[in-house]
């Protein structure tokens, strides 16, 4: 990852979208780490937590930081819910000209100015791309659940992670699409826009890892509930199932005019 070095703040309005779950150890040092880097950076900014419901105090810590952080919104959701759920909760109440969406264990604070320059550069969306330590059963599945995912256009560079960088006209284009049965990332490649990639490395400390069980479990969520082409395939099956069964009819009703003793 090659970090840009700038004099002067870049002139926009720029929203840091994270969702925190239990994370009362990491989320304040990541709070004061992005005030400092988007302060230093840029003209406006905000950060915008979303909650899911935790049980650790990070509510508490959060509510103390906003006191001494300017320019955080915090967000409690009601009920624990998807990832891309939660983000998407962000991301509808972010009102920057560039919103970024970044996991505050994994993703290096760096990445918000390189990502932003990259959107900046003609690109309405950015994907970040890093190198992650998966079990090895997952690996192993792992061109399997691409090709799943690129049956129902669902297109990914490998290793792409969950960071984004996205134009202001690539999230009006997501939030107002109204297609909200679709998942949030597939609603994301589904703009046509505009399409860098951006690669970096994970934090040393990040424990981010993807099990097979994890992988499976995700790659049929995303193919069921986000695809008409899965009811399709069931639809060629039952009709290849049914064509096949009138032939067996047929053979059977013409064979019994010619012979008696056919079982």
């Amino acid at each position: 990852m090659t970090i840009i070095e700038r004099k002067e703040k870049l002139d926009c309005f720029v929203s840091v979208v994270v969702v925190v779950n239990n994370q009362c150890e990491t989320v304040e040092a990541f709070l004061k780490n992005a005030h400092q880097h988007l302060a230093a950076h840029f003209t406006d900014y905000e950060i915008v937590i979303i909650d899911q419901c935790s049980t650790d105090g990070t509510s508490k810590l959060v509510e103390r930081l906003l006191l001494e952080t300017p320019s955080v919104r915090f967000i409690e959701l009601s009920a624990p819910v998807y990832l891309d759920i939660a983000l998407a909760a962000g991301i509808e109440n972010a009102i920057g000209d560039f919103v970024i969406l970044m996991d505050p264990e994994s993703d290096p604070i760096d990445c918000i100015l390189n990502t932003v320059e990259l959107c900046r550069n003609n690109h309405d969306i950015v994907i970040g791309v890093a190198k992650q330590y998966n079990s090895l059963a997952y690996n192993l599945v792992r061109p399997l659940i691409q090709k799943a995912l690129k049956a129902i256009g669902y297109h990914l560079p490998r290793n792409a992670t969950n960071l984004r960088c996205l134009s202001r006209r690539a999230v009006n284009s997501v939030t107002q699409a109204g297609c909200f049965h679709q998942q949030f990332f597939i609603r994301i490649s589904n703009t046509g826009y505009p399409t860098a990639i951006f690669n970096y490395e994970l934090n040393p400390h990040s424990s981010r890892n993807r099990t097979i069980v994890e992988g499976i479990r995700e790659t049929i969520r995303m193919t069921v509930f986000n695809s008409t082409k899965p009811l399709r395939w069931m639809s060629a099956l039952g009709v290849i199932g049914s064509m096949i069964a009138f032939l067996f009819a047929s053979y059977s009703i013409i064979i019994n005019f010619f012979k008696h003793d056919i079982v």
